[in-house]
């Protein structure tokens, strides 16, 4: 249900070029369009519903959602796409909930660590003490927000224009997302596990944590663990949490998962499943996972495509599915990491 409204004042900026935007972004993200003429736009997202309406002025902007943190993702995504029209329009936009004095987003928490322990199959499971209401099986995804090594924690904060106010520069966050893989509502406890990437941020983090120690956790977003029709997955290591989530939320689904790792990556503690069945692929064919992907998607049989890699292979087999002419609603492709820039 869609309980929380949001409306901008009027703005200086052609309806037209918002519009055209706006469908651009739509079509990349497979949002549903429920409404596309000359004096508005409407589309569905999974955080609520936006509207894009002509008016005098230029115009105006209103979204809905069910709860104040996923409000908060529809207005990052609002400004910055005004802001790719013009960065002066962007800092004018003001909304008609706005609290005066600064404060922290609504879809970012505080948690502390409780403990950071190996398991094996290369990770660390760790586990914070926090809010974690929002955590269930249709939003299992999160960033971490953690601090510059040797710095103090500087947070977010929401500027005038509604969107959230990262620390820069010296006092950037590092963000990462990962999955969770266990959520205890009543204890409020988030565990997950982390892939130990040598000499990555995270994994420093991790092993350095000191219990009690503070770290940013966002609400978590789509893309949750449950799957429809007969399943096809492709994952490296830093999906194999989210694969667990899989196997534990579905016991009547049918297919087959293919997992790209080593030997130390295939001992990841994996629940069994009676009829998913879980292949092994050596760690030298990582490269290739995109290509097995996109195999299994000219095979043109009726399937649920589930891929989390790196970003580039993710981005291929998302363009993939769309030219095969597939239902968006029968896939979930996502970047679970990136390369580091050369």
């Amino acid at each position: 249900m869609l309980e929380i409204t949001a409306r901008t004042a009027p703005l200086e900026i052609d309806f037209a070029p918002l519009r055209d935007a706006s469908l651009a972004q739509a079509s990349e993200h497979d949002l549903t369009v429920l409404r596309d003429d000359s004096d508005g736009l409407i589309l569905e997202t999974y955080y609520g519903r936006l509207g894009f309406l002509a008016c005098a002025e230029g115009a105006r902007i209103e979204i809905r959602a069910p709860h104040p943190e996923y409000l908060q993702v529809l207005k990052d995504s609002i400004v910055a796409q005004i802001a790719a029209l013009g960065p002066a329009l962007a800092e004018r936009v003001r909304w008609s909930d706005a609290q005066p004095q600064p404060h922290l987003p609504a879809n970012v928490g505080i948690m502390s660590v409780i403990s950071v322990e190996p398991i094996a199959g290369g990770f660390l499971r760790v586990s914070l003490q926090g809010d974690v209401s929002r955590f269930t099986d249709d939003a299992i995804h999160f960033r971490l927000g953690i601090p510059p090594e040797g710095r103090e924690a500087r947070w977010p904060t929401v500027a005038q224009n509604g969107a959230t106010d990262w620390p820069k520069g010296d006092d950037r966050l590092h963000l990462p997302v990962y999955t969770a893989r266990a959520v205890n509502a009543a204890q409020g406890r988030l565990c997950f596990d982390l892939y130990e990437h040598p000499g990555g941020r995270a994994t420093r983090w991790a092993r350095n944590a000191r219990v009690g120690q503070e770290v940013l956790v966002t609400a978590p977003g789509g893309g949750g663990c449950v799957v429809r029709g007969d399943l096809r997955g492709f994952a490296d290591e830093t999906a194999f949490p989210a694969i667990a989530r899989i196997l534990e939320a579905n016991p009547e689904a049918t297919g087959r998962i293919t997992l790209y790792t080593d030997t130390a990556g295939a001992a990841y503690p994996l629940p069994a499943h009676p009829r998913l069945q879980i292949d092994y692929a050596d760690a030298d064919r990582r490269g290739e996972m995109a290509q097995d992907a996109e195999a299994a998607i000219s095979a043109r049989q009726d399937i649920f495509l589930w891929f989390a890699g790196e970003r580039e292979m993710a981005g291929a087999v998302r363009s993939a599915w769309r030219a095969a002419g597939r239902r968006p609603k029968d896939a979930y492709v996502s970047a679970f990491w990136q390369r580091a820039s050369s």
